[in-house]
């Protein structure tokens, strides 16, 4: 069980490892960095924010349609 980033990034090449060995396959460079990947979670958040009052808004104006219609 380990603690820490699941994900590596070389430094050199910049190609992503999902490994605990801190040296890159393709270039053999020996400092690996941890990716960060709180920053994609922060811009999928985001967007889902961002398109939910749109969501809301087809959700109430199709209620709204549905009762004046039927």
């Amino acid at each position: 069980m380990g603690l820490g980033p699941k994900q590596w990034k070389c430094k050199d090449c910049g190609r992503q490892h999902a490994t605990d060995r801190k040296q890159c396959i393709e270039c053999g460079y020996s400092v690996l960095k941890p990716v960060d990947n709180e920053k994609r979670l922060d811009r999928l958040s985001t967007v889902v924010l961002a398109l939910l009052p749109t969501l809301l808004a087809v959700l109430t104006m199709g209620l709204i349609a549905w009762v004046m219609f039927f």
